[in-house]
């Protein structure tokens, strides 16, 4: 049946169409103002239509946000039954990417055309992706677990050694593995940082492409020295870029070096430097222009007093005149040539500090003092020493033969110049 609808009628649902679109809150009929009853039916019609396309558009704004907990269309809009199904749609893949991300990658789209497919690609993808991180990871499992077996392994080898195995990180200067404590390496408490600052540095020095380098070092403390030799490699320990240490104490060997090199440079009868030790400082000393000021020393009547009052009083006769002439100030060395001779090297500060002819002079005289008296009160022969003194500068040009023959005739003339002095 045809309707009649007078321009005011029209007029009052073009406005309400209008605003449905563009002023929803606004949107309505005032049926009072209708020119006729009977157009109702038909207002209330419109005005259903206009609810439910006002609903979904709401809704499929919502959707166009992503806000899938929002409020639906009613149960008769059927203008939005197309987005309910969709919305129904993005609420099931919402729910199969939480499974994925959970790690079921059994999950499948298969009614969404080509976003089925490439979101099927991609749960295969991350799928393949998995398998091959769960075969690495289990491969690292198994290395570790054999890292961790040869670790133990390699721990209980180097526990028994005598040797200090210390692994310490080359970036860092981490420890991270020694086989022995260093309580039990160490002779003081305070070499502990010592030491591994030493380490610290070698490792800061050391790339993974040097060669193992061999060192030594020496830690001081006010009680104790402790000496090492050290071999460095660097190399690959676990993840690390590390550097292992392999320390050998060799304090005792270095300390009986030191006590046999004494005793190879020592006089035995006297205790004073030997002729060994004074010719070698005696060549370094004029090899490198060294001044120094040479003393020769001969003693007085050693042959008479072996022949009449034996080897035992000239013993002591040669023990006296030693011990006499290391009361000389400064000097570097006090050495025994041989039989009655000796030689003093004076040098450093204490060089041209006095007159050493009259320092020689004083030791003569205090030498005197210990004759041997007899039963009368008199020397049983008079203790002497006759001397010759040299004095070399940097600019010097004589060989050390030509240094030693020198004071030796001045020693010689010395003692011609005394022997009346020298009497039985």
């Amino acid at each position: 049946m045809a309707i009649d609808i007078s321009n005011k009628d029209l007029q009052a649902y073009y406005e309400y169409l209008r605003n449905t679109i563009f002023d929803p809150e606004s949107a309505d009929i005032d049926f009072d103002e209708l020119s006729d009853d009977d157009h109702r039916d038909f207002a209330e019609a419109l005005m259903q239509f206009g609810k439910m396309a006002m609903e979904t558009r709401e809704f499929a704004f919502n959707l166009s946000r992503g806000e899938l907990d929002c409020i639906q269309p009613s149960r008769g809009n059927e203008i939005a039954a197309p987005l309910k199904s969709l919305h129904a749609t993005l609420k099931h893949l919402t729910w199969q990417t939480k499974q994925i991300s959970c790690g079921d990658y059994d999950q499948h789209v298969d009614f969404m055309g080509e976003f089925s497919d490439a979101f099927n690609m991609m749960v295969e993808q991350l799928a393949e992706r998995r398998r091959e991180m769960e075969a690495e990871a289990e491969n690292n499992k198994k290395h570790m677990e054999e890292l961790a077996k040869t670790n133990s392994i390699f721990e209980a080898i180097t526990s028994s050694m005598e040797e200090w195995i210390v692994m310490i990180d080359r970036t860092t200067g981490e420890r991270l593995f020694a086989n022995h404590s260093p309580e039990s390496m160490l002779m003081s408490d305070t070499f502990d940082k010592q030491l591994y600052d030493i380490l610290h540095d070698y490792a800061a020095s050391l790339t993974s492409d040097d060669e193992p380098r061999k060192e030594e070092f020496t830690l001081i403390s006010d009680r104790a020295m402790q000496h090492f030799e050290l071999m460095l490699y660097p190399i690959k320990w676990f993840e690390y870029d590390a550097l292992a240490c392999v320390l050998m104490d060799v304090t005792a060997s270095k300390e009986e070096y030191s006590r046999l090199e004494d005793a190879a440079y020592r006089d035995v009868m006297t205790g004073v430097h030997n002729r060994l030790f004074g010719m070698t400082l005696l060549d370094e000393y004029t090899a490198n222009h060294t001044p120094f000021e040479l003393i020769f020393v001969d003693m007085d009547m050693l042959k008479y007093v072996n022949d009449v009052f034996g080897h035992a009083e000239g013993d002591a006769y040669i023990k006296s005149v030693a011990d006499i002439l290391q009361e000389v100030s400064g000097a570097s060395a006090v050495c025994r040539l041989g039989g009655d001779e000796f030689m003093i090297i004076i040098t450093g500060a204490e060089l041209g500090k006095r007159d050493m002819n009259e320092a020689f002079e004083t030791l003569r005289n205090k030498l005197a003092n210990t004759n041997i008296l007899d039963e009368n009160g008199q020397p049983l022969y008079h203790r002497s020493i006759s001397f010759g003194i040299i004095r070399v500068d940097e600019l010097n040009t004589l060989s050390t033969s030509d240094i030693l023959a020198t004071a030796d005739e001045r020693m010689y003339e010395y003692k011609k110049a005394h022997k009346q002095e020298r009497r039985v």
